[in-house]
């Protein structure tokens, strides 16, 4: 589970937002199609997005009022909890291993647990020191974590959190409301072809597990604003930016090794020495049926790429899965394409020179 803690000192975290409705969708988890997070905000507050790319959002919630207090929101699944619907199911156990995250970095913390108005239940982690600086309320939805942390602003002389500013951002969650999509994985992704990384095989179910592997992308307002010194994090990267300079293609250039492509589509997509940076999307269980074609295009024994690409059948893919020889399934070398009804109709193995 990722702490939000460490990314409120982030200067990336700043720059335009634009007014939203009282009741207004604040964060959309577009992987599938798996729900949208809606909530009202606080009168004066607006809210910047500066990571939405499909398996994370992460946006800043900020008063025009500079001296009250921020609130931070992070969405990101975490396989740990795929089969967890909401928080409310967790038992005793399970919410113990929770409360850990929080109590054994800082013994200050203090746990309790509260309701949303429409019934999400919500851990909430207080400092109790008497400078406490933050709030923190995590919840569970669908094998996603949603975090808000509540700080006070950098320009507030006194940093202690009052009982109305709490209160504040228990309010604010009152309405915090999730938001099922129409649509299942498998039927989003019909008809579509992904690099994925394939996991267990059920030899019993012939089922397979599959991870969409989706390219990271950035909130156009955050990589307009970047500067020298700024924390650009992003899948399990973290870069300070010494220099950020845009082509004459448009692009922005970080460091001389990250390009910042747009998508046109109000964000930016990441590369690495011309490799789309890529982070994990949902995680889906298929069936493996007779009619799949498996392509290989690299020697399992030397890993050499081939020269004309082999073409094998579902049981040479699962045999291959089963072996210890080859370069496995999990190098971003793989792509996989799914029929119009959702089912996996070929698996692609490429080769990568990483791998």
């Amino acid at each position: 589970m990722k702490r939000l803690i460490a990314l409120l000192l982030c200067v990336l975290l700043l720059s335009a937002s634009a007014a939203l409705a009282d009741k207004t969708a604040i964060g959309t988890l577009n992987i599938n199609g798996v729900f949208t997070l809606r909530c009202g905000l606080p009168e004066g507050y607006q809210v910047t997005t500066v990571v939405d790319d499909g398996s994370q959002v992460i946006a800043r919630i900020q008063s025009d009022d500079p001296l009250k207090p921020v609130m931070m929101l992070s969405v990101a699944f975490d396989e740990l909890y795929a089969g967890v619907d909401r928080m409310n199911y967790l038992d005793e156990e399970a919410l113990a291993v929770l409360e850990a995250t929080f109590t054994e970095p800082d013994p200050s913390v203090e746990i309790t647990y509260g309701d949303t108005g429409l019934g999400t239940r919500l851990l909430i982690a207080r400092q109790t020191l008497d400078d406490a600086q933050y709030i923190d309320f995590l919840s569970i939805y669908k094998g996603y974590f949603v975090e808000f942390v509540m700080i006070a602003s950098e320009q507030a002389e006194d940093k202690t959190l009052s009982a109305e500013q709490l209160q504040l951002c228990i309010d604010f969650l009152t309405d915090l409301d999730f938001i099922p999509g129409e649509q299942s994985d498998l039927d989003t992704a019909a008809g579509q072809t992904f690099i994925a990384r394939l996991g267990d095989y059920d030899d019993d179910a012939n089922e397979l597990t599959v991870t969409l592997r989706l390219p990271v992308l950035l909130g156009a307002d955050a990589v307009d604003a970047l500067k020298e010194g700024d924390t650009l994090s992003f899948a399990d990267e973290t870069v300070i930016v010494e220099k950020a300079e845009r082509d004459e293609f448009g692009d922005v250039v970080v460091n001389d090794d990250y390009i910042l492509t747009p998508d046109g589509n109000g964000s930016y997509k990441v590369s690495l020495y011309e490799v789309t940076c890529l982070q994990d999307g949902t995680t889906v269980t298929v069936t493996v049926p007779d009619t799949l074609v498996f392509i290989e295009n690299i020697d399992p024994e030397t890993l050499e790429i081939l020269e004309e690409p082999a073409v094998h059948t579902a049981a040479e893919l699962i045999a291959a899965l089963q072996s210890d020889v080859g370069p496995g399934f999990d190098n971003d070398n793989v792509r996989v394409t799914f029929g119009e009804n959702g089912e996996l109709v070929q698996v692609v193995r490429e080769y990568v020179p990483w791998q």
